[in-house]
């Protein structure tokens, strides 16, 4: 009898946490990915990965908290509370200049809403303290489109007096980078590295590295990254964009505004949306002006699936340039909770936010 209680309690057991799993991946399945590798960092520079997630269900999803189980990476999120279709990202940030060699850390972030959840992020590093990065990244901030910038960064080396930098790795056609010795001081050496950003970088934000080869005798830590981040303005800018239709039932219509500014007047000359569910006001085209407001009319036809494309906006700036809006909802049922997934209980009590030794847990408000 003994042996059959036992049993039974065993596969009672197995069942809750196997139901316990199940319910985790509601909240996992909206995360692009769950792991990052730094690789090895120098000290003292700017060492930022970003987590993205989209709520792909019907009912709000919301983060009550996120920690860290080591201090040497902070961690905050964009947008705590995301309704259908909405994105944020969990940003995780090494601190490279108060910790050096091996650091991995866990990031717990615990859902509330729709159900009790917890997803665990995981970041691995190795900080260096032969190699010293002053400033810690490359910072071009805010760029008007068409404007060229340059930046520079010193790096500096100890250890063997044989070290150098022998080769760049840059995916960006439009920057320019190079490295030039400064000093060589028996084992320390400097480099002053340029960052050249051409007058053809186009709009939007600049979240990147370059990889600077060097000689090292080490083969893992041949190769050292320097971040990048600015953002190109546009000489027009749209907003909102993209542009998030949500949930739209089928037999339906709806009208959002789009306001399009310039830094100079000019002119919508045309406008086309990705199919002919479509439409747009017709008062905004021919006039001149700084800034335009554009409704957006979509009418939802008898099928229900996702609306996915662009709305593409020909202007006079530059002889013809076209403007490019991302475009996203859904077209959903009568019933609206058949037409899109939805997240399933989790049969056991909220996550608690323990962080473990050496973590913080940090609540998230809305």
């Amino acid at each position: 009898m003994r042996r059959i209680l036992k049993s039974l309690l065993l596969v009672v057991l197995l069942a809750v946490t196997v139901a316990d799993l199940a319910a985790q991946d509601w909240a996992k399945a909206m995360f692009d990915h769950t792991s990052h590798d730094f690789g090895m960092v120098a000290r003292g520079a700017n060492a930022e990965h970003r987590f993205p997630l989209e709520n792909i269900y019907l009912e709000d999803a919301h983060i009550k908290s996120l920690s860290s189980s080591c201090t040497c990476t902070a961690v905050r999120v964009t947008k705590p509370l995301l309704k259908t279709y909405e994105n944020a990202e969990i940003i995780a940030t090494l601190n490279t200049r108060q910790f050096t060699g091996r650091k991995d850390a866990t990031i717990r972030v615990v859902f509330d809403k729709p159900f009790p959840a917890e997803v665990q992020l995981h970041c691995y590093s190795y900080i260096r303290t032969d190699v010293v990065l002053e400033p810690g990244e490359v910072a071009f901030g805010q760029v008007p489109e068409g404007t060229e910038v340059e930046k520079q960064v010193t790096l500096s080396h100890a250890g063997s007096p044989s070290w150098q930098i022998t080769g760049v790795k840059n995916d960006d056609p439009h920057l320019e980078v190079s490295a030039a010795r400064l000093a060589q001081s028996g084992a320390k050496s400097s480099y002053l590295l340029k960052f050249k950003l051409k007058s053809t970088a186009p709009p939007g934000y600049l979240r990147g590295q370059v990889i600077f080869v060097t000689n090292d005798a080490r083969e893992e830590a041949r190769q050292l990254l320097v971040a990048i981040e600015g953002e190109v303005v546009p000489a027009v800018a749209i907003r909102p964009s993209p542009l998030g239709l949500g949930p739209v039932r089928i037999g339906t219509s709806m009208t959002r505004n789009v306001v399009i500014q310039g830094q100079k007047p000019f002119q919508i000359k045309e406008i086309a949306g990705p199919d002919a569910r479509f439409s747009f006001g017709a008062a905004c085209q021919g006039t001149t002006a700084t800034l335009h407001l554009v409704p957006v009319t979509f009418a939802a036809g008898a099928q229900t699936g996702k609306i996915d494309g662009q709305i593409l906006i020909r202007t006079d700036i530059g002889g013809g340039r076209i403007l490019r809006l991302e475009v996203t909802g859904d077209v959903v049922g009568p019933d609206a909770a058949s037409s899109a997934p939805a997240a399933s209980p989790a049969p056991t009590s909220p996550a608690t936010t323990d962080s473990g030794e050496g973590g913080e847990d940090r609540d998230v408000t809305s």
